[in-house]
């Protein structure tokens, strides 16, 4: 089972905690697909209720790391 999500932010969050995904590219935008796991949810839950931490150069890379990802391929 996957964890489906269109979230750059989320995305590049879960990038920064290890987690491996893949872009599902679609007409308008595009999806970012994880394996479903107790933790993954678990960090899921952290950023979205403001309760995960991370480095935050680590994280902005990752989001300049994530964009790229999406407009150069």
């Amino acid at each position: 089972m996957n964890y489906i999500t269109s979230d750059l932010y989320l995305t590049s969050y879960l990038k920064v905690k290890g987690y491996k995904f893949k872009v599902d590219k679609l007409k308008t935008k595009s999806n970012f697909v994880f394996e479903k796991s107790d933790e993954l949810m678990q960090a899921v839950e952290d950023y979205l209720t403001e309760n995960g931490s991370c480095d935050p150069l680590t994280y902005a890379n990752a989001i300049k790391n994530v964009k790229n990802l999406l407009y150069n391929s």
